[in-house]
């Protein structure tokens, strides 16, 4: 798998696409900061704006994937992998590897150019220990983005077929992960307006919507198991269940690296 892992990262040095796409995370993750200062000066931490990256790089890379890896089918790199004598395990894990490493890339470009801009403008972090730790969660769901992605890359003989997957799935996963987390948002109480001896009175009234104890614990695992409700988390500062959310992490990765390898070793490459 040596050789493979060697082409791969061979083609992503010489890719414009590549490039392209790291001088614009890195584009953005320097225009943050600035944004921020010049419309609120110091008033936000760099903190709170340290995990934008993490809320785009699943669109990101659903974009980037397909469109690198995509042609592999067309351009028969495929069938010259497996013709020269490399397992179909070793060529769907080398495009894997590829992929998380080009993804840490365009998180660390991002990351760098952040830091940057923002601690001249707007300080250092106030709370590096848990930043930290949100910041090896959020590279962990980098990869899962992978992991999901690669599972179509490798399935789909057309580039524009699996482009567009991607992306749908993408917004799938992303409109799930709103909806948990305004269920999860929903106050307890709510202000109501009731007319009282002919006067409108506000009252308290609770939500019978609000989730109970038992109920949260669910919604709150279907939002860890959700690369865009981890993101919510990074991006808000509410993580509360950062073991929870690494395991989430490693068994959807595990899961969908598994499933793709046994959809790829029965595929009909000819």
């Amino acid at each position: 798998m040596t050789n493979l892992l060697s082409a791969n990262l061979f083609r992503l040095r010489k890719s414009r696409l590549f490039w392209v796409t790291l001088l614009l995370c890195a584009a953005a993750g320097a225009w943050q900061p600035l944004q921020t200062y010049l419309e609120y000066q110091r008033q936000f931490p760099l903190d709170a704006i340290f995990f934008v990256y993490a809320m785009l790089i699943g669109l990101v890379l659903s974009v980037f994937l397909p469109l690198f890896f995509g042609s592999e089918y067309s351009d028969g790199t495929i069938r010259n992998k497996l013709a020269a004598g490399h397992p179909r395990l070793s060529v769907y894990l080398a495009n894997l590897i590829t992929a998380v490493f080009a993804a840490l890339i365009f998180c660390g470009g991002y990351i760098l150019c952040t830091l940057a801009v923002g601690v001249p403008l707007l300080g250092g972090p106030k709370a590096p220990g848990p930043l930290l730790t949100s910041l090896i969660l959020s590279l962990l769901m980098a990869a899962v983005w992978c992991a999901i992605f690669t599972v179509l890359i490798m399935n789909f003989s057309r580039k524009a077929a699996s482009a567009v997957c991607c992306i749908l799935l993408f917004l799938l996963i992303f409109g799930t992960a709103l909806t948990v987390y305004q269920v999860l948002d929903a106050p307890e109480f709510y202000p109501s307006l009731q007319l009282v001896d002919g006067e409108m009175v506000s009252e308290m009234v609770r939500n019978p919507r609000y989730l109970q104890p038992d109920e949260r614990k669910i919604y709150e695992l279907l939002l860890d198991l959700d690369p865009v409700g981890q993101a919510v988390q990074f991006t808000d500062g509410t993580v509360t269940r950062p073991v929870q959310m690494a395991l989430c992490s490693m068994g959807i990765f595990a899961v969908t690296t598994a499933a793709g390898l046994a959809l790829f070793q029965r595929k009909d490459l000819k």
